[in-house]
């Protein structure tokens, strides 16, 4: 497989869909040059050609794109409570789904084991062996240094923090996995990338995803690329310190937005309200039940619970504080709030909102769009298997190994 052809393929891929002039642009090479290269693909089986008259008189433009159909790819998401598998076509859309309950283990040997189970187990369900994946991507909700695969640790679970400090996820699989492209990623940025493709921000190079659940941490997208900073860190936007005199947190500082704004701090919240004796609302008999949740929680917001309103109105304030800072910062054009607090949807989106408008510069917050995630809990997932398939099509080895198998 000569490099021009690779070059081809790699333009078709970040198109979507493609002219052969368009494709003569980008690389300087003739007309005639990219119908033979062109011819290649398409007796392959990696590219296919369609006809778009667009409604207009004339001859018909002829588009190129990937053959969806011509690999599978695999995305995982590892979280503390649930594990969730996806596989897609090369175009990223979903193939067949697994969400299971996380096997916690303070063992480190175990944890890759677990995750290749999970592989094989998503893999069955299309009837692919694993060994033909055209790539694989997994998503951590974690902290993992993206640059190097490394897990640093999972302090939002802390029976597991320790097993995955310092854990080598790629070279624990390699052994299972000896001639496929993986990576590992923050699960985070995994569903920026869906986001940003499928989702509200489709279409947008400037993106700033946030996730609101047990953790906080947030994506950065510039030019249309994921940011990692020089410590491959970027994005730890839970632990921007919003109160002097807040909750002690895992980092070691006092009011980080995660012990002010994750699940966790607002069901502590509403417990250390309704500590109130006089306090009334129906949350009570939930939390005395021991079926106090975040559903519940939003459903009596809902329902017009005032305590249940002031704390989703004050979490809300909490992350436009935070967000307004990073606004003025960064200056995205979009803002996409994820997670299970941003499933509420309109009161913490107000807030945000309101709090953005009194904090960040003015130019800034009239021009930055703050939305909620549409994408439901296999974002990252399928945000994995998008960042693996970016990752495919940028290396000239495993693109032959596909030629290959085809």
């Amino acid at each position: 497989m000569e490099p021009s052809v690779l070059t081809i393929l790699r333009h078709i891929h970040q198109a979507g869909r493609i002219t052969r002039r368009r494709l003569s642009e980008l690389t300087g090479l003739s007309a005639s040059r990219i119908s033979a290269l062109v011819a290649q693909l398409v007796e392959r089986g990696l590219v296919i050609e369609e006809i778009d008259q667009g409604g207009l008189p004339g001859r018909p433009a002829s588009r190129l794109s990937v053959n969806p159909v011509a690999g599978c790819v695999v995305g995982l998401d590892i979280g503390g409570r649930h594990s969730r598998a996806m596989v897609t076509d090369l175009h990223g859309r979903p193939l067949d789904t697994l969400v299971q309950t996380t096997e916690i283990s303070a063992e480190p040997t175990h944890i890759p084991e677990n995750i290749w189970h999970l592989v094989q187990a998503i893999c069955a369900r299309v009837a692919l062996p694993p060994e033909d994946m055209a790539a694989l991507g997994i998503g951590l909700q974690g902290i993992v240094d993206s640059r190097t695969g490394i897990a640093l640790g999972w302090p939002n679970t802390p029976a597991w923090h320790e097993a995955w400090k310092g854990l080598d996820i790629q070279a624990a699989l390699r052994p299972h996995l000896a001639h496929t492209l993986f990576l590992v990623e923050d699960s985070v940025r995994a569903m920026a990338a869906t986001a940003q493709r499928f989702g509200q921000a489709q279409g947008s190079d400037s993106l700033f995803y946030v996730f609101l659940g047990n953790g906080i941490g947030a994506a950065l997208m510039v030019e249309g690329r994921l940011y990692h900073g020089g410590t491959g860190l970027a994005g730890e936007i839970g632990h921007i310190a919003i109160t002097e005199d807040g909750p002690l947190c895992s980092c070691g500082n006092r009011g980080c937005l995660e012990m002010l704004a994750s699940t966790a701090a607002v069901l502590r919240r509403v417990r250390e309200r309704l500590a109130e004796p006089h306090l009334v609302s129906t949350l009570r008999e939930l939390d005395r039940a021991g079926e106090l949740t975040l559903a519940q929680l939003i459903a009596a917001a809902r329902s017009g619970d005032k305590l249940a309103f002031q704390i989703l109105d004050e979490t809300g304030a909490f992350v436009g504080r935070a967000l307004a800072i990073a606004l003025n910062l960064l200056g995205p054009k979009v803002v996409v709030l994820g997670g299970p607090l941003a499933q509420e949807g309109e009161i913490i989106l107000q807030a945000v909102q309101r709090e953005v408008r009194l904090r960040a510069l003015e130019q800034i917050a009239r021009q930055t769009r703050i939305l909620c995630d549409d994408q439901g809990e296999l974002s990252g997932a399928q945000g994995a298997a998008l960042l693996a398939l970016d990752a495919l099509f940028s290396s000239p080895h495993h693109l032959e190994r596909l030629w290959g198998h085809r």
